[in-house]
């Protein structure tokens, strides 16, 4: 599916924004991060990808996330798997990008 309809279904059915941009983060494990707010969702992804079709299927986790009603969160690489830490965990642990 086209991203752009995708993000534009996903707005309908959450009654939210979506603003998704990519970021460029001093963390090379980081690769995206999820902030729910009162009127809309925020997705950052990390821009810093090695190869076009990595960012592409991290957006598309990241929107998976969203659409099935995650919350805020940090997604980060260890040993080649995208893991996710809670946004609380992630503050309390310093990893906070």
């Amino acid at each position: 599916m086209e991203l752009d309809r995708r993000i534009t279904q996903i707005e309908a059915t959450l009654g939210k924004r979506l603003i998704v941009r990519g970021v460029h983060t001093p963390e090379p494990e980081l690769r995206g991060y999820v902030e729910v707010r009162p009127g809309s969702v925020l997705i950052e992804h990390s821009e810093a990808q090695p190869g076009y079709f990595w960012g592409y299927e991290l957006l598309e986790r990241l929107l998976d996330w969203v659409e099935g009603g995650g919350g805020a969160a940090y997604f980060y690489e260890v040993d080649g798997r995208l893991v996710r830490v809670p946004a609380a965990q992630a503050r309390a642990d310093g990893r906070e990008g």
